[in-house]
């Protein structure tokens, strides 16, 4: 149903149509008249739809013109409670390391394609807009929703100043505004500690090294690795691990057997909060092993 409300007389001239998935269904369609307590009118139109037309995944749009004047309404019963929303995930470790830039993702998901496909992503920045490059739809089987990554560019000093970073995208279905922000925590702003686990023996194919970053309050730190001289690697990042005097984050790198036996180096690259140059991370190689406490009666 589509209504109209408030106005004056009731000869007040007006036009209204009915689309369907953007396509026109009905134009003039019969108004029914209501007068309400305060003497002005509402008026109103039942658009009919067949069962199949229901059970499917459609948009609705009532348009009213008035003087020149178009009011549009756009509603899909289906999704209208469908989830709908952006998450925002920190800088791309491989931009970061390797071109010291900081991209950002700002990750739209929904169950319906059309929300996601239409909705766009501004982002800014101390009041700036920053640049925001919008990846094309896929869908999620982990999830079962569509999902589509806008990479946003953050100047980097701001970044690392701790700048909040706040993105808006519009939901078209539910006409409203969903919001989120983002910013790079410093901690305590103090170098971290950095060392690395190897195994004390290799029964299998598969070797796993763990790297600990550690301050007693660890802000938010990006983790690489380098097997060799070869390019950059990402391991698996851990969320922070509190303790009572403590914070750490472990990443954990997992090669072939015979990928650990060949190279003599591995190594384990950080950049935090306290660095003059992110160029030349903080670097602790399988030769800095932590060793075992020893204790002597």
């Amino acid at each position: 149903m589509c209504v109209i409300e408030d106005f004056y007389p009731m000869d007040y001239y007006f036009t209204i149509r009915w689309k369907v998935n953007d396509t026109i269904s009905q134009t003039e369609p019969v108004l029914e008249y209501k007068l309400n307590d305060e003497g002005l009118y509402t008026a109103q139109n039942l658009y009919k739809v067949s069962s199949e037309t229901w059970n499917a995944n459609t948009n609705y749009t009532c348009e009213v013109t008035h003087q020149g004047k178009t009011i549009i309404e756009k509603k899909n019963f289906k999704s209208s409670n469908a989830p709908f929303t952006l998450t925002l995930k920190p800088p791309i470790e491989r931009d970061l390391f390797v071109n010291d830039k900081v991209i950002l993702e700002a990750v739209v998901s929904g169950d319906v394609k059309t929300a996601v496909n239409e909705a766009s992503v501004s982002c800014i920045v101390k009041n700036e807009s920053v640049i925001s490059v919008t990846g094309t739809i896929n869908f999620s089987q982990d999830i079962s929703q569509f999902i589509r990554i806008h990479n946003i560019t953050v100047d980097i000093k701001k970044w690392f100043d701790g700048e909040m970073v706040t993105c808006t995208i519009h939901d078209t279905i539910n006409n409203r505004d969903i919001k989120q922000e983002i910013r790079f925590d410093k901690g305590d702003g103090l170098k971290p500690s950095v060392v690395i686990y190897t195994p004390d023996s290799i029964d299998t194919d598969k070797v796993s090294l763990v790297c600990e970053v550690t301050s007693p309050k660890l802000g938010n730190v990006y983790i690489m690795w380098k097997v060799g001289e070869e390019p950059y690697i990402k391991g698996s990042t851990s969320t922070p691990i509190h303790q009572r005097d403590s914070t750490s984050v472990l990443s954990i790198l997992t090669i072939s057997k015979q990928e650990y036996e060949k190279y003599n180096t591995i190594t384990c690259s950080v950049i935090h909060a306290n660095m003059n140059n992110r160029r030349n991370p903080l670097q602790v190689s399988t030769s800095q092993r932590k060793q075992p406490e020893l204790s002597c009666d």
